[in-house]
């Protein structure tokens, strides 16, 4: 995991680290949760992963890690969103749109997974 956070509280849904199968390749997802028998995931990158020194990589990082997001959404259900914690907080802009993806989920038909934690 890009930071030390073993789960979190957002839009009234509680993420908790992803098994180390869904963490890495393919999906590249720290955290995930549960919404209606689906799942959503949580990228978490650390407020200096916009720096300079990390620009090189990012490039080719992020195409992989669209892709894993991608095949996380056909195979789970819920979208997947980057975020970087400032303060031990998500920015609101962020935290709007995964309740939008929390709304959308509750209107679907019940999915196969089982609730988390």
């Amino acid at each position: 995991m890009s930071v030390s956070i073993s789960h979190i509280e957002l839009a009234g849904v509680r993420f908790f680290e992803a098994p180390s199968e869904i963490e890495g390749s393919p999906y590249w997802v720290d955290l995930w949760g549960s919404v209606n028998g689906h799942r959503i995931g949580l990228q978490v990158k650390p407020s200096t992963f916009n720096s300079a020194s990390v620009a090189t990589y990012a490039g080719k990082a992020r195409s992989g890690q669209r892709r894993g997001h991608e095949k996380f959404h056909s195979d789970f259900g819920g979208h997947v969103f980057t975020i970087d914690l400032v303060k031990g907080s998500v920015g609101s802009k962020t935290e709007s749109l995964i309740k939008k993806e929390v709304e959308r989920l509750r209107t679907l038909e019940k999915g196969p997974y089982a609730v988390l934690g």
